[in-house]
């Protein structure tokens, strides 16, 4: 089910004491490049999809709200909203609506008692790292702006949605940046998006119509709100100590009224270093390849249990240390990648695009460490299959990659792949049919017209 109209018909006939439902839509994502760069104050290039989840929705007046959808793997759920909402427990879908409740409750200062019946359909497969989870909370603050009677770009623009629901989305467990909610508001067809941050703002950079962007499925899939959560808030947790050594580091070498809280703002904060003074200032904060807990605290001048508490809470850090200047390597480098891929697309050198996207795979792999067996032997494929750009796409470990291939070409790279990737090295006689699928540009999110 993809179209407005049974959407509706299913609807009315879960909620048949509801009223006539309205409908929005928020479209997934693929990142073209710039990797776990946001939460860093660094610039991203994504790309919003056609692909999308659709909510159809209508108001209620109990504060009760209920949640169903048309994919009978997310149960019906119902809760009562409030001005402090309580999360589900981890891999609950409902926390994503939560999310957006929650989050505009608090920003505008709702006295919580509208509720609301949703029912949620999608063409955007789970756990792909394609953003479904972003898109369910764009869309449900969609619905319940609508259902409070605030207008979107009036009451509230879709940048200031954008910021808010990058914080909100925290209620899930995950501690991300704001890439995902920012092109999912704000992307515009035919383009990709480059986003920069703190302050958020937006460059719609146009795609090479005689290539195409082709995502392909690791069928590995990470549920980032379940048993991978540590994993994934692990990267940010490094990132804020990265920041604080380098916050050290920037104060001995310039006085103690500059203040660095992301890294990032060796670039474009206040100091706006070169990116070669900016490596400097890196290599200094971190001398070593490994930083063990103590070494940091001793550095910061803290307790190291005091330390692990702060950044890392209950997760695991390893006794032998942190991989921290090889993230912060990987952070700097990516950050040139993604200056040069816009760069490329505004030229419509395709080519030069797929060199940055190579280059991003590999620092990904080798320096952030969010890649896989699975994941590298995909891309692998896709090289020998003729993609002249190849990486993995998403917060890593999983999900999809994203390749740049001449329209041409397509193809024979969907059977080289087919053959490569999902005959021999998974061993499936066939495919999956969306295994592989061209990824095309979509608009933001919106309400649709019954």
């Amino acid at each position: 089910m993809t179209t407005i109209e049974p959407l509706v018909q299913a609807f009315r006939e879960h909620y048949p004491d509801s009223g006539l439902p309205r409908v929005c839509r928020a479209p997934g994502r693929v990142n073209l490049i710039g990797e776990h760069m946001d939460y860093n104050g660094l610039p991203v290039l994504p790309m919003a999809l056609d692909e999308a989840i659709l909510m159809a929705f209508a108001p209620r007046t109990d504060g009760q709200i209920r949640i169903a959808n048309v994919d009978d793997r997310y149960p019906a759920l119902i809760f009562q909203n409030s001005a402090a909402l309580a999360p589900s427990p981890p891999g609950s879908w409902d926390n994503y609506v939560k999310a957006a409740v929650s989050g505009l409750n608090a920003h505008l200062g709702s006295d919580a008692t509208m509720g609301m019946d949703i029912l949620v359909d999608s063409t955007l497969r789970a756990a792909e790292g394609l953003s479904s989870s972003s898109a369910l909370v764009v869309a449900s603050s969609l619905a319940y702006l609508s259902c409070l009677g605030v207008e979107l770009g009036k009451g509230i623009s879709k940048l200031e949605l954008a910021d808010l629901l990058a914080g909100a989305e925290q209620f899930v467990g995950t501690r991300g940046g704001g890439m995902d909610q920012a092109v999912i508001l704000c992307a515009e067809e035919g383009y990709a998006t480059k986003i920069d941050f703190f302050p958020l703002r937006l460059e719609h950079v146009p795609v090479p119509d005689d290539h195409s962007i082709i995502v392909c499925s690791s069928l590995v899939r990470v549920e980032k709100s379940g048993a991978a959560l540590h994993r994934f808030n692990m990267m940010p947790a490094s990132c804020r100590l990265i920041a604080a050594l380098i916050n050290r580091q920037v104060q001995e070498e310039f006085g103690e009224d500059i203040v660095i809280e992301r890294l990032g703002e060796l670039w474009l904060g206040p100091l706006c270093l070169t990116y070669d003074e900016g490596e400097e200032i890196i290599n200094a904060a971190l001398p070593h390849e490994l930083t063990t807990l103590e070494a940091a605290a001793a550095r910061l001048d803290e307790d190291a249990d005091s330390l692990r508490s702060h950044y890392f809470g209950d997760m695991p850090v390893p006794e032998e240390g942190l991989p921290l200047k090889a993230r912060a390597r990987h952070l700097q480098t990516e950050f040139r990648r993604v200056e040069t891929a816009r760069d490329a697309f505004l030229a419509g050198d395709a080519p030069a695009f797929g060199v940055q996207m190579n280059a991003s795979h590999t620092s990904c792999a080798d320096d952030f460490f969010i890649s896989s067996e699975q994941l590298d032997t995909l891309v692998n494929a896709a090289r020998t299959a003729g993609a002249i750009g190849a990486r993995l796409t998403g917060a890593g470990f999983g999900g999809c990659t994203a390749n740049l291939m001449p329209i041409e070409r397509v193809e024979s790279f969907v059977d080289s792949v087919s053959n490569a990737y999902y005959r021999d090295y998974l061993n499936q006689p066939e495919r999956s049919a969306d295994a592989i699928r061209i990824a095309r540009s979509g608009a933001g999110a919106n309400y649709l017209d019954i």
